[in-house]
């Protein structure tokens, strides 16, 4: 059978990905949440459980208030919700216990909301350390978001230190999206826009997540939407693989159909809890 040399395909044989990551809760994910499902795109909304129904001075330029704890569900339904710790504290400077603390109430709380178990997290402030990464872990997180961009379509190496593309506020945004639409690669790619949705408001420009969103969406014919738990599911699934010696079968050990491509352009889809045998292809 010789070396392989296969290649990871997203759901429907696609090789490109599309994310969004939007923090805190706030009452403007009522508007964006009808953008994104106008445009039938996938969000992780990351919500701290304690700060839902605060309400924001009024006396403040931007109304910063959350939404209600029984709207979460409804609301996200179409979604993900991922943990942003309790009281959006910045768990990197706190000890063990306060740490753990915000994280695990955090997600006890919202996991009641949702009727799910949360697999993704997002970072207050950004701010994390190794110890916040292990915590994350034994919460039974399975990634969690910085507020690094890497301006590039690289896939995750480490899921607890997943950096997005870029903000959206970033004057490179369409030409980004653009040099995604257009890019012709069979290396899986992902595109991953993260932000606040008050910020809109401050800045008086709702048009700009629209305008990604719908130029996305109308390009989308080899792009997967998905939200972060999701992606993080299927490369995991991806990576469980289990092959023979001579690379000829190739076991599915997880709940998830994969799909690759090998080195002769073949598409193969490898079903879940399935031996697939793979034959070789002359050149």
């Amino acid at each position: 059978m010789g070396k392989r040399f296969d290649t990871l395909l997203f759901p429907g044989g696609r090789n490109k990905v599309f994310t969004l990551s939007y923090d805190d809760g706030v009452t403007q994910d009522r508007r964006l949440v009808e953008i994104f499902n106008k445009y039938n795109v996938k969000c992780t909304f990351n919500l701290g459980y304690g700060n839902l129904g605060w309400k924001s001075d009024p006396k403040l330029p931007v109304n910063t208030s959350r939404v209600e704890p029984e709207e979460v569900k409804q609301l996200y339904r179409k979604h993900e919700v991922g943990g942003h710790a309790l009281y959006h504290s910045d768990i990197s400077s706190l000890g063990a216990p306060y740490s753990m603390y915000e994280i695990l109430e955090d997600k006890a709380g919202l996991e009641k909301l949702t009727g799910y178990p949360l697999k993704m997290f997002a970072y207050p402030f950004g701010l994390f350390n190794r110890q916040n990464k292990e915590y994350l872990k034994i919460a039974g997180y399975k990634g969690a978001r910085t507020v690094k961009s890497t301006l590039t379509f690289e896939l995750p190496q480490d899921p607890y230190e997943l950096n997005p593309t870029c903000h959206h506020n970033d004057e490179k945004l369409m030409d980004l999206a653009e040099q995604f639409v257009n890019m012709r690669t069979f290396k899986p790619s992902m595109f991953y826009v993260w932000g606040h949705a008050y910020e809109f408001d401050r800045n008086d420009n709702w048009d700009v997540i629209e305008k990604l969103v719908k130029y996305i969406s109308e390009n989308g014919q080899d792009i997967w939407f998905a939200t972060n738990g999701e992606i993080l599911d299927y490369i995991q699934a991806y990576r469980m693989l289990e092959y023979s010696v001579d690379g000829s079968m190739i076991y599915n050990p997880s709940a998830t159909d994969v799909e690759i491509m090998t080195a002769f352009g073949q598409k193969e889809v490898l079903k879940a809890g399935k031996i697939t045998e793979i034959g070789e292809t002359p050149l």
